[in-house]
């Protein structure tokens, strides 16, 4: 016996109820597998634009201070080293008052290297530019991850450029 059969030999009343939950079905299932999946999914790049947006102001707004105190390096005589790049380190991060180092470390006779946590990037970036105007005290290498509005994680290598 075929659907349409069986349709046929029911009576109105269940024709109808047959007919709406067909219907009610259709329509759930073009909601719940084409509308909302299109939704979520334009919910989702929405967030991130505004995050991508909110990230792109933000580097924007530091650059200005990198621009800065990239500019006044050349301006200023280089001093000679009176501690090991470690030492240096560590003194400047400490006489910023910012957070303390997690590890201060030598990298040769040379350089440092160093890890912090929760640090607000714009002072780490003043400390980073005072040591390489100083004294030529140049970052290598560097990972910044982002914690919270302006605070940082950052690991990062120095050496004295020759």
């Amino acid at each position: 016996m075929s659907i349409k059969s069986w349709y046929a030999n029911q009576t109105g009343r269940e024709q109808f109820i047959v007919a709406s939950t067909a219907i009610v079905a259709v329509v759930a299932g073009l909601y719940l597998f084409v509308i909302e999946p299109l939704n979520a999914g334009i919910a989702a790049r929405t967030a991130s634009v505004d995050s991508q947006t909110k990230n792109l102001a933000w580097m924007q707004q530091q650059s200005s201070i990198v621009k800065r105190s990239g500019t006044s390096t050349g301006s200023v005589a280089r001093q000679p080293m009176p501690q090991a790049p470690y030492l240096l380190l560590d003194r400047a991060i400490r006489d910023k008052k910012i957070a303390e180092p997690e590890r201060v470390t030598p990298d040769g006779s040379t350089g440092a290297k160093a890890q912090i946590s929760n640090v607000e990037f714009d002072k780490l970036l003043e400390v980073l530019g005072g040591l390489d105007s100083r004294y030529g005290l140049s970052v290598t290498t560097m990972n910044v991850s982002k914690k919270n509005e302006g605070l940082v994680t950052a690991r990062f290598s120095l050496e004295v450029e020759q």
